[in-house]
């Protein structure tokens, strides 16, 4: 094999890019009925189960942003993040992990708490605003404990931004967002 030839073979087996949000909101209409509950039913089945198509999830996400926003009054509680958009990488846009969103707005704070084999990663914020007519939270993250086996071995204050997550729909044991940071994401109580 020639060295030119190794290289078109290299190219050639660079996957493709992520279809965009329009393209998977038309595979989306393409695969499913229109409507909200025919889509509020295939998110209520990726949450629970992972079985649906990432490219019919992120089609779904966006089709309910675009078609049908309902902004979250009320997103108090723990939420586990099923799906997110903001990975390049389509294997991993089903959370291969469990992680937590833990909102708590009277006291103004948040965690995103993740368990990765031994491992839990708290990483714990406030929340700066939460506007119940737009569903839009304004936080930032300000302490990382990292434990092992439960017990703590370190803890670190990084320097992050702040980051909104808007949502835009909250209902029937889901949740609907879009992230500042990038991306869509699936959550489910």
């Amino acid at each position: 094999m020639s060295d030119h030839t190794e290289i078109l073979v290299k190219v050639n087996s660079i996957p493709a890019a992520l279809p965009t949000e329009a393209e998977a909101v038309a595979a989306f209409k393409a695969a499913t009925a229109d409507g909200l509950e025919p889509c509020l039913a295939l998110l209520k089945r990726a949450a629970a189960d992972k079985s649906v198509q990432p490219q019919l999830v992120e089609g779904a996400l966006a089709y309910l942003e675009q078609s049908h926003p309902k902004p979250a009054a009320d997103i108090d509680g723990t939420w586990r993040l099923v799906f997110s958009t903001a990975t390049s990488n389509r294997f991993l846009q089903y959370i291969p992990v469990r992680e937590d969103f833990v909102i708590q707005l009277g006291p103004k704070q948040c965690a995103l708490e993740s368990v990765v084999g031994p491992f839990a990663f708290n990483i714990r914020g406030q929340i700066t605003e939460f506007n119940s007519a737009t569903g839009a939270m304004d936080f930032q993250f300000t302490a990382v404990d990292i434990l092992l086996l439960g017990k703590q071995i370190w803890q670190v204050t990084p320097k992050t931004k702040p980051k909104t997550y808007t949502f835009y729909y909250e209902g029937q044991g889901i949740a609907a967002a879009r992230s500042s940071a990038g991306g869509l994401a699936l959550l489910r109580k």
